[in-house]
């Protein structure tokens, strides 16, 4: 093969992610010398031991001399071989893991950082951050909704949008100590204040706005996970908002109809930008109807491409690197805005931040402007964004 980009060793081994649990690494090693790693979390479920000896055996055995730069070929043979094992092997994160691994390699064999090889040498946009600032939080705790989120729009740049928003979480952490809530963290760094309803919630983000001299609406936007499938209960075809019920001391299930009038009163009160997962996915009449009432103002974001108008990218759900660069395309030629997101549970792998920056990606969701596994992605991207900058060449979107 020119350039010595054929693949002449894998390793698989046991990580730890941001939880403590396991997670997949996989390093690939060329004929050139050059090499690349990749992590996945294993997060609490399935073997990763059955993970790790499914990449050392089976995975390299079926990708060993061939050339890293056919990423799709390869990405083909990956799942292939990954398919024979499903029955005694749970979950795609061996697959994943090599897959990434084999671009990076790729892209050091070929002299180029990551995003470049991905991306090419198109004029570059950088994703606007999503960042997680209060978390549903675990038990009784927290709120119904998955996490609240802002959106920095009013940014001349992706580097003064995450500034604006670390001086918001910052501020938010100070508004929260001084009210007498947790300030603890939960999934994606977000904190976990133990709040009556997700309006009390939304009414300290907008003081967090204002104490750091922000307008909201103008400055800064919100976004809510609302992860709908989680609170629907299928025997009685409603909503349990279980924390908000033991809170108020009345029970609180909305139906389909309310759940609808409920994100159109929170989006009258605030400056809601986008409502990831709203509704139940089967519930594709209550989307649509949620479509014809939102989508002029808001992003409804699903991972399915029906009735939204925008689309989450993750790799963990497209299972390959290629598999994730036609998701991107399919959301594209659907109209859609993309949001490149990382999972849950994370490692401090950074891989989506090129991949947000190779694919012009309208967003990137990595959590809070804080702990480690969340930062390693909003890192890289400044770093990208100093290289364009650098050659005049970059640009941020707006929300």
């Amino acid at each position: 093969m020119l350039n010595g980009l054929d693949i002449i060793e894998i390793t698989g081994r046991i990580v730890r992610d941001s939880w403590g649990y396991p997670g997949v690494e996989a390093e690939v090693i060329l004929e050139n010398g050059a090499h690349g790693r990749a992590a996945v979390s294993m997060g609490n479920t399935g073997s990763a031991e059955e993970q790790v000896r499914l990449v050392n055996d089976r995975l390299s055995e079926s990708i060993l001399f061939e050339d890293a730069s056919d990423q799709g070929r390869i990405d083909r043979m990956l799942s292939q071989a990954g398919d024979e094992n499903w029955a005694e092997v749970d979950g795609n994160q061996g697959v994943l893991a090599i897959s990434m691994a084999v671009a990076r390699a790729a892209g050091a064999g070929l002299h180029l950082p990551l995003y470049r090889y991905l991306g090419g040498t198109s004029a570059p946009v950088m994703p606007v951050p999503m960042m997680s600032m209060i978390s549903g939080g675990g038990g009784d705790k927290g709120l119904d909704f998955h996490e609240i989120m802002i959106v920095p729009q009013g940014a001349n740049s992706y580097s003064e949008g995450l500034r604006m928003g670390v001086e918001i979480y910052q501020a938010l952490k100070r508004l929260l100590s001084i009210s007498g809530f947790s300030t603890s963290t939960g999934d994606g760094g977000g904190f976990e204040p133990d709040m009556k309803n997700s309006e009390e919630a939304l009414h300290y983000l907008m003081d967090s706005f204002k104490l750091t001299g922000y307008k909201p609406g103008e400055d800064v936007l919100v976004a809510i996970n609302a992860d709908a499938d989680r609170l629907y209960e299928k025997e009685n075809g409603t909503y349990c908002f279980s924390k908000e019920s033991r809170k108020g001391g009345i029970s609180i299930n909305r139906a389909q109809k309310d759940m609808l009038a409920y994100y159109l009163r929170l989006s009258d009160g605030f400056p809601i930008c986008a409502v990831m997962n709203g509704l139940w996915k089967e519930d594709l009449e209550g989307r649509k109807e949620m479509m014809k009432l939102l989508e002029h103002r808001t992003l409804l974001v699903s991972n399915d491409f029906a009735a939204a108008n925008a689309t989450i990218i993750r790799l963990e759900q497209a299972g390959t690197v290629s598999g994730a660069l036609e998701m991107v395309e399919k959301a594209r030629k659907a109209g859609h805005k993309v949001i490149v997101a990382s999972d849950v549970k994370d490692t401090e792998e950074s891989f989506i931040a090129d991949m947000a920056a190779a694919v012009g990606a309208d967003y990137v969701k990595s959590g809070a402007p804080c702990r480690g596994e969340c930062t390693a992605k909003y890192n890289e991207l400044l770093r990208i964004e100093e290289f364009y900058r650098k050659h005049g060449q970059t640009a941020v979107h707006f929300a």
